[in-house]
């Protein structure tokens, strides 16, 4: 009987460096997963955090949500890095801002952001960069434009048009007038809301007339008076309700109801006008926050322990960091920017306890999945739900 030789040859040179890779590689992949498990997972935010707009509370109560989430053993044991960065006053430190997460390649996803400038200065550059973004409070019309930013707010747009959409159908408004505080580049965003609003669902949509941030409201509201509006619609900021609505009390609103977007839903607004005579009326993104739901309450523990205010920007920011987890939990194997991005896209349509429609982001070019309001009236300086119905509306802003 012949034997074939082993272990001599050429061939037999390549087989034992094959096996020496292999051994190499089996003993160099716990010590890579060792590595891994005890980095942190970068998540990243552009907010607005200072000057004259500021609106920090987004990133704020996302950080909050995230550090929870590591006080109970973060992801797979893995602690969650939060890098909230400024966007500043120019588009030009806003590009800053996101490039700094964008270039580092352990940013995994962006979550709480909230700005006037980040969208329009960096939404292509996160598409490019395969970086989604779960915005707590977006703003400009890009951030629903853009395929890898994701608001989890209504936004101003689809807000204006569930007021209008609440006016006209529940509270049956013949005379509707509309108003638009008057900020840069958001004017075109409103109308182009209106008439497809109109389109979509057959209506009648007010003319829009706008105010500007240091206008005097009063000439305004003489001409408002003088049209006959029975129910006007605005669209301004916390600060900017309360001297709207100071003017309205000086000059006497009787028998016109004012409608308010999200910014007005705080317990300041609810305080300021508690005296005022008239009927006012706001737009709640999400559950309301005084909701005796558990959700709600869990939310607002967090808030609260964390000393931030209970409004519709701290839910947003909340919401995003929650929906991130929740992707960030689902992923078997390395968790990396590519991984988060394909499991929040192929995350199937889910529920959400604060959210009034099924969650859901997709492979799309635009997002605005977040499209349904809750009305609530003030009385005796307290908001209370106007009508246990949702008001949804159909996408206005998609390309």
């Amino acid at each position: 009987m012949t034997t074939r030789p082993t272990g001599t040859g050429r061939g037999a040179s390549l087989r034992s460096a094959g096996v020496a890779v292999l051994l190499c590689g089996a003993l160099l992949l716990p010590a890579a997963h060792a590595q891994e498990t005890h980095r942190p997972i970068k998540v990243g935010a552009v907010s607005a955090l200072s000057g004259p707009h500021a609106f920090p509370e987004s990133s704020q109560a996302a950080r909050a949500y995230l550090d929870a989430v590591n006080a109970t053993g973060g992801i797979r044991g893995r602690r969650v890095e939060y890098l909230s960065l400024d966007e500043g006053s120019t588009p030009a430190t806003a590009a800053a801002a996101a490039g700094r997460l964008i270039n580092d390649p352990e940013v995994v996803a962006l979550a709480g952001s909230s700005g006037l400038l980040d969208c329009a200065a960096n939404a292509s550059r996160y598409e490019a960069g395969r970086l989604m973004s779960l915005q707590g409070a977006s703003v400009a019309p890009a951030c629903f434009r853009s395929s890898h930013v994701v608001p989890l707010n209504n936004g101003p747009y689809v807000g204006l048009a569930s007021a209008v959409l609440f006016a006209r159908t529940t509270l049956r408004s013949t005379r509707l007038c509309a108003v638009a505080l008057d900020l840069p580049g958001m004017v075109e965003g409103y109308r182009q809301a209106l008439r497809r609003l109109a389109k979509a669902k057959a209506m009648e949509v007010p003319l829009l007339q706008t105010l500007g941030p240091e206008q005097d409201p009063a000439p305004l509201l003489r001409t408002l008076q003088g049209q006959g509006c029975d129910t006007v619609v605005f669209t301004g900021h916390e600060d900017a309700v309360l001297r709207w609505s100071g003017a309205v009390h000086t000059l006497g609103g009787r028998g016109m109801a004012f409608i308010y977007l999200t910014p007005a839903y705080t317990d300041r607004v609810a305080r300021a006008l508690a005296a005022h005579d008239g009927t006012v009326y706001v737009m709640a993104e999400f559950e309301p926050w005084k909701s005796r739901s558990l959700p709600s309450q869990d939310w607002r523990r967090l808030m609260q322990e964390a000393r931030l205010p209970l409004s519709s920007l701290s839910q947003g920011g909340y919401v995003a960091a929650q929906i991130l987890v929740r992707a960030l939990r689902q992923i078997e194997g390395p968790i990396t920017r590519e991984t988060v991005t394909r499991a929040l896209q192929q995350m199937p349509p889910t529920s959400h306890p604060l959210l009034g429609m099924p969650f859901e982001i997709g492979n799309r070019r635009a997002h605005n999945p977040n499209r349904t309001a809750l009305p609530l009236r003030l009385q005796q300086g307290h908001w209370y739900i106007a009508t246990p119905a949702w008001i949804e509306v159909p996408e206005l802003l998609a390309p």
